[in-house]
Order: C-alpha cells, then sequence, then structure tokens
C-alpha cells in the first residue's frame, strides 16, 4: 500500500507491549513519552502517582531474587519482551536477570543508564529507533541550560529534602534527610541555586547520601526556605502534620507552605 500524500508519522506517547524494569530506566523512557504494559520498580507509592496507566508487578529487589511474578505477568499479558535497565553504579542491576530470562525464551531488551542524562535519553534513541526525537529533546534541553545561564543569578536559598520509604510488608515509614552527597542534592540543588544544609561530612550514614531521621524537629531546627519532599509523600506529609499539631515553633518553609514534590527513585 502507497503511504504518499499520507501522514505516517506515529504519534507520542508510545505504548509498548512490554515489562520495564528498573526505576532510572522508567522515568528515562517517560521522558521520550515511551511507557510499557508493566512496571517493576522500586518506589511503589511513588510510580503510582506518575505512571497511573501502567501496571506496578512489584519491586526490583523483589524480582533480582524471585522471577515468577514476572514470568506470570509475561505469560498471561503475551508481553512481547522485557526491558532491563543495565545501571552497573547501582546496588541492584536488572540487567543480571538477562541471562536467566533468555534461557527460558523471554525476549529481552537491554538500556544502559549513563551518569550524564543526555546520553542516556540518546541510547534510548538507539534502542528504539527514536534517534531523531532524541536528538531533538537533547537539544532542546541543552539550548534551556543555556538560556538559563543568561539570567541574573538566584538569590541563594536552603532547601531541606525528605525522603519516605514504606515497608511493602508492614507499612512503617522510614524517614531520611537527603545530604549534600545525594544524587538528587547534586542534581537539583545547582539548577536552583540553593544549598543543602544537611552535610554528610556532619553525620554517620549506613546509606550514603540518606541521613536517618529519629528526630524530625532536629532537622527543621535548620529553618530551610523550602522543604523537599520525596518517595512516600503521604509518610512525610503525616510526619510534618504531627510535628505542626503541637506548641512549637513552626520553620517558615511549614508556615508558608513553601513545600514542593519531587519525584526521585535511589
Amino acid at each position: 500500500m502507497s503511504t504518499h500524500g499520507k501522514n505516517v508519522f506515529v504519534p507520542f506517547p508510545r505504548y509498548e507491549n512490554a515489562v520495564f524494569v528498573g526505576d532510572s530506566a522508567i522515568e528515562a523512557l517517560a521522558e521520550l513519552k515511551i511507557f510499557g504494559k508493566a512496571l517493576i520498580g522500586g518506589g511503589l507509592p511513588n510510580m503510582q502517582y506518575f505512571h497511573p496507566n501502567e501496571k506496578l508487578l512489584e519491586c526490583t529487589s523483589c524480582v533480582m531474587q524471585d522471577q515468577r511474578v514476572l514470568t506470570t505477568a509475561i505469560r498471561r499479558g503475551e508481553i512481547e519482551y522485557v526491558l532491563l535497565e543495565n545501571n552497573p553504579d547501582s546496588d541492584i542491576n536488572p540487567a543480571l536477570l538477562a541471562p536467566k530470562l533468555e534461557a527460558e525464551g523471554v525476549q529481552v531488551k537491554i538500556l544502559t543508564i549513563f551518569q550524564d542524562p543526555t546520553e542516556t535519553l540518546l541510547e534510548i534513541g538507539r534502542v528504539f529507533g527514536e534517534e531523531t526525537r532524541a536528538g531533538r529533546i537533547v537539544r532542546e534541553y541543552r539550548l534551556q541550560q543555556e538560556q538559563l545561564k543568561r539570567y541574573s543569578p538566584l538569590s541563594p536559598q536552603s532547601i531541606l529534602a525528605l525522603l519516605a520509604i514504606r515497608h511493602p510488608l508492614d507499612d512503617r515509614i522510614f524517614l531520611f534527610a537527603l545530604s549534600d552527597a545525594s544524587e538528587l542534592s547534586k542534581d537539583l540543588y545547582p539548577a536552583l541555586c540553593a544549598h543543602n544544609p544537611i552535610k554528610e561530612a556532619d553525620y554517620k550514614t549506613v546509606i550514603p547520601g540518606l541521613v536517618e531521621i529519629e528526630d524530625l524537629s532536629f532537622f527543621l531546627a535548620f529553618n530551610p526556605d523550602w522543604i523537599a519532599i520525596t518517595g512516600d509523600y503521604l509518610g512525610i506529609q503525616r510526619a510534618l502534620a504531627q510535628f505542626q499539631i503541637h506548641e512549637r515553633i513552626v520553620p517558615d518553609a511549614l508556615a508558608k507552605n513553601k513545600v514542593f514534590t519531587v519525584p526521585y527513585y535511589g
């Protein structure tokens, strides 16, 4: 059939009959508006908010231990392929599942995650045959960065970033403050001309960048200009609400509702 004179452009968003495994891959693909039929990732409450139309199967660490949920979804959903994030810098690298899945006859695609996000976007273009679109998005991003540099510098502001992680079995909430060693601090703060009051060198951390919170008032005492919340938003909001109901000095950021959300998977 001739396509002469017809618009053969494939519109976005683009939906793949596939399972995407890995938080960084899922979010990078979403930047190009490429979505899967099902997802496997770590920050499930966050993913439910940002990916309401994709089936959330389980967490990444779960599938690394046991692939039965994944293989059942492949069989029942007639999935064409599984995309695995290849992230050597992460403690959990889904790409390690490739040999096992391929041995079971599952078609696998690998998406390598680079430290430079623009390189990751270009890699997506290569994997999905969308080089032109990926190149355009990268050019637009770099142009925006150059335009931002021409503006007058913003006045420095302090941002306290709070992360909540909900236990998948018993719903316990674990609160953390993100230090200046966290990826979020390194990526977000320079763009906002902001500084992080939580310095990694001042704390003993089990996971670099995450300072466990036992007393929220200690961290709010830094009186930040803004509070960024990420992870399980409801868990953090409840903690902040409990802080506010008692008679005490409330930081300006809370009093003026200078609180914003940030997607984060770490």
